[in-house]
């Protein structure tokens, strides 16, 4: 980087302020009409039955037990999917969701910017300086190829993804100069239940023991930073609890059968180990020793020969700590005067029990449809078979089932990072002054993500395949008109079929044959 380059970005990153007023009351537009619009919703403080009715003390009883606790167990929540996708299972299926997502194009392009505005479009001269500012904003300032791979990562763990969104406070004309991802379980925020409009975020820098109940109460508190709305993206996964603070994401139906597949490999592991090794017993020479002496005898010679080893399910490695359940312990048996003589014999172990995995392999495919993952992917050994072609079976024309639902699910999650980025964009053209000027809005231009999957292209070539098919076998029958067949099979227009007429007589005119040749 050069010197000017570098001493320009550590001044503008000097001038950044948490608080920028230049954020308050943009991105406003229609807010009117969707008050106007809105349902009454559900306010939290709603959620209490009988409150309002036993005056002060029952509200802190309530604030204490509920609106507090609701923001640890989000907390909490966010950190049991971390742990969650801590594991081989889930950890290949995210990083499968997440490469789909966030596949590049030809060109190297994430995002592709679609002028839907018939004004704004016919005009060259403003489409290219919105496409100019498109490509400025998401692969200059932003530089989106090295953000969105942990953002969507982020959004698939934890069901949410913070980002503050940054403008030179000294000129705010340059509009957006950058985005940075924030700790979404430092994150909260402020909704109106009318509307389910978020008011205001805020950040927690210190663990909490009180959540704010106003935007005055938050400004006060040195420990929280407070965020304009605008000045915030957020997506989240969209299905929530009994408030919008209760945000269930994508590994919460994988909670049930993930605890399951946890415990049942730890309680496998352990018996099937223990079953498994093969003992010694050892039987002592007593002689003619009393009982008691002859087990104290015996407690002395185990001592010199024992060593246990456990198994720490925490770690999964065998240890020699006692609190932890033992697993290779040998046998060690007095033997009377009569039986004369010590020996040393062997009981055998069961190692097949590791063969027989049914019971596993049945809660991870459980594990697995319940965060739709196509079972086709999933390791054929588990059903005692050949793995699935991924796409085609014993002809290249079929393609699996869960395949096009696994695609069909992420187009749908990256709908809702397009909306975002949408809104970004339009945030940034304020800014700039252009909104104003082009008099744009949401519906102005749309913002797409690549496709996580070319089965779309793939069955189209399939029904084009059909239909030219069907239009070859029937254009030789004279009772058919070809410009009827073409309309029909082909899906021909007027004007198409018209060009085609005119191609065809200029390939005569160069000297082409029917075939195609000279």
């Amino acid at each position: 980087m050069a010197l000017f380059d570098f001493l320009k970005k550590k001044k503008i990153e000097e001038s950044i302020d948490e608080s920028i007023p230049a954020f308050k009351d943009k991105g406003q537009d229609h807010q009117e009409d969707v008050e106007a619009i809105s349902g009454e919703g559900i306010d939290d403080i709603d959620l209490v039955k009988g409150f309002g009715t036993i005056q002060v003390g029952s509200f802190n009883t309530f604030y204490r037990s509920y609106i507090n606790k609701s923001f640890e167990n989000e907390r909490m929540r966010i950190l049991g999917y971390r742990q969650m996708a801590a594991t081989s299972e889930i950890a290949d299926v995210i990083e499968d969701a997440v490469n789909e997502t966030t596949q590049e194009d030809d060109e190297g392009k994430l995002l592709t910017l679609e002028i839907t505005d018939n004004k704004l479009s016919k005009n060259k001269n403003m489409s290219k300086n919105i496409f100019d500012e498109f490509n400025n904003l998401f692969y200059n300032n932003i530089d989106i190829i090295d953000h969105i791979w942990d953002m969507v990562r982020t959004y698939f763990i934890d069901g949410r993804v913070y980002y503050e969104r940054i403008i030179n406070s000294n000129n705010p004309k340059e509009g957006i100069i950058g985005i940075k991802k924030l700790p979404s379980e430092t994150m909260d925020y402020l909704y109106e239940a009318k509307t389910g409009k978020i008011t205001q975020y805020f950040q927690y820098l210190t663990p909490r023991t009180k959540k704010p109940l106003t935007i005055e109460e938050a400004e006060a508190d040195k420990s929280i930073i407070v965020f304009n709305p605008e000045q915030i993206g957020f997506i989240n996964y969209g299905i929530y609890g009994r408030t919008r603070h209760e945000i269930l994401g994508f590994l919460e139906k994988a909670r049930i059968p993930y605890n399951q597949l946890k415990l049942l490999e730890t309680s496998v592991i352990i018996y099937r180990i223990v079953r498994s090794p093969e003992r010694f017993v050892f039987r002592i020479d007593t002689g003619n020793m009393p009982k008691d002496k002859a087990l104290k005898f015996v407690e002395k010679i185990k001592s010199k020969f024992s060593k246990k080893q456990s198994y720490d399910p925490s770690t999964g490695r065998l240890t020699h700590e006692p609190e932890i359940l033992s697993l290779l312990e040998n046998f060690f048996l007095p033997q009377s005067a009569d039986g004369r003589g010590s020996t040393i014999e062997t009981v055998g172990g069961d190692a097949k029990g590791f063969t027989e995995l049914d019971d596993i392999y049945y809660f991870a495919r459980k594990l697995f449809r319940s965060i739709k993952y196509p079972m086709s992917r999933v390791v054929a050994g588990q059903e005692n078979r050949q793995a699935d072609i991924m796409f085609g079976g014993s002809q290249t024309s079929e393609i699996q089932r869960d395949e096009v639902k696994w695609s069909k699910f992420l187009e749908r999650q990256q709908k809702r990072f397009c909306k975002e980025f949408n809104d970004l964009f339009l945030l940034h053209l304020e800014f700039r002054g252009l909104k104003k000027e082009y008099e744009l809005n949401k519906n102005s231009f749309n913002v797409h993500m690549n496709s996580p999957s070319h089965y779309k292209e793939q069955m189209e070539q399939n029904f084009l395949e059909s239909r030219f098919n069907n239009y070859t076998t029937l254009s030789g029958n004279s009772e058919f008109s070809k410009v009827y067949l073409m309309k029909k099979y082909l899906r021909w227009n007027d004007d198409e079929i018209e060009e085609n007429v005119k191609l065809k007589q200029k390939d005569k005119d160069l000297g082409f044959d029917e075939e195609g040749g000279y």
